[in-house]
């Protein structure tokens, strides 16, 4: 687990599924490596959100220690319903520098990473047997998006390869 960034090229991606929060202002994310999904191991990423509000079902966020643009009566914390697949290409190096609140956060990440873990898992087994939940992220269709991309990006790598292999023959 670590903390990230996502690059703008994977939200212009996904512009299709509204739930997805904007990256204004980089917007940290956890990831979390190798997660069960329908069988597959993929990697995640998880939004640190600062205004969760306090009504959210209790299994769908881990409470963190709030931010100063926290409201009252909502909740900062890791939002699992906001989650969704990642690859490593669109990760970028979220700096969190000398900022002490990040490195309180990050202690209680680390105390409590198989907690998280855990309640991340038991939310995407939810999401895969299609139990209904409001404002979810479109995990399938995010996906499916990064399958193609990683298809095209594949199918990219093998003409070079063949040209490689004229070009010194």
């Amino acid at each position: 687990m670590k903390f990230s960034s996502i690059s703008n090229t994977f939200f212009k991606m996904c512009e299709f599924d509204k739930e997805l929060l904007d990256n204004t202002n980089r917007r940290p994310y956890l990831l979390i490596l190798r997660l069960k999904y329908n069988g597959k191991n993929k990697d995640f990423a998880i939004p640190f959100r600062s205004n969760i509000p306090g009504y959210a079902p209790k299994d769908l966020y881990f409470p963190l220690p709030p931010r100063p643009n926290t409201m009252s009566k909502h909740i900062h914390g890791l939002h699992y319903i906001k989650m969704f697949p990642i690859i490593k290409e669109f990760s970028e190096k979220f700096y969190i520098d000398n900022d002490r609140y990040y490195k309180i956060i990050l202690d209680i990440i680390n105390r409590d990473k198989n907690i998280i873990i855990e309640q991340a898992q038991k939310y995407l087994n939810e999401y895969s047997s299609e139990k209904e939940i409001s404002f979810c992220t479109d995990i399938n269709g995010i996906m499916r998006t990064l399958n193609e991309y990683q298809a095209i990006r594949d199918a990219e790598k093998q003409v070079a390869a063949i040209d490689n292999d004229n070009e010194t023959s």
